[in-house]
């Protein structure tokens, strides 16, 4: 079981806001490609080019957005709730030695997939997603799907997507059995903002079992 430290927060939030600024990159460059283009070609009063400008201009908002976000990622929301990342990630490290709830990862790079205690859980694939339990009011177990891409528009692409999103699935299934499957298990606080956690499909009855003891105020919800 790995160690999770300070050094872990700030590598995942550093990971998926550097997604996000390359996403947002390479979308406002195609954008101001198209713009030019079009400015150009068309010239710069043509509706074509104006939608293109707007998108242009919003998608470097987007941009600004994700930088600062990744400036800031020592103010996250979890930091100004329950303590700094070398603080969770002691209380963390504490928790995984006495456990209420431990779903291991199949991923190496992921110290656990969710760790429930008596007083709070947290995944390990997004560690700022920590909640303590007395924060929490209803709970109810969401679909966890296998994401697809499907392209559309040209027949022969979408017929191609589609068999590769088919082949994938029956590979997934002939490498994953019950005993390792997921399902999300979706908490509300009171506000409404949702937080998702990893349970074995095989530990749903324990896990809904041993929350109800050490949490009964969390009411069970059907969606």
């Amino acid at each position: 079981m790995q160690t999770v430290t300070e050094k872990t927060f700030y590598k995942q939030l550093s990971g998926s806001m550097a997604g996000a600024i390359v996403a947002a990159g390479v979308g406002g460059a195609v954008l101001g490609f198209c713009a030019v283009f079009c400015g150009t070609q068309l010239g710069w009063k043509n509706i074509l080019t104006i939608v293109f400008l707007v998108a242009l201009a919003l998608c470097v908002l987007l941009l600004l957005w994700f930088v600062v976000k990744a400036i800031r990622v020592k103010h996250h929301r979890a930091f100004k709730r329950y303590g700094n990342a070398a603080l969770l990630a002691m209380k963390i490290n504490e928790g995984m030695q006495n456990p209420c709830y431990l779903a291991d990862d199949m991923n190496p790079n992921t110290p656990f997939a969710t760790l429930m205690t008596d007083t709070f859980i947290v995944s390990g694939v997004e560690l700022v997603n920590y909640m303590e339990l007395k924060d929490l009011c209803t709970v109810h177990v969401g679909a966890f799907n296998t994401p697809h891409t499907i392209v559309v528009g040209n027949p022969i692409l979408t017929a191609g997507s589609l068999a590769a999103n088919y082949a994938a699935d029956k590979y997934v299934a002939s490498k994953v059995n019950e005993q390792t499957r997921f399902d999300m298990v979706i908490f509300t606080d009171s506000s409404g903002k949702e937080y998702r956690y990893n349970v074995h499909r095989k530990d749903l009855d324990y896990f809904f079992g041993v929350l109800g003891q050490i949490a009964p105020h969390i009411r069970f919800v059907q969606r």
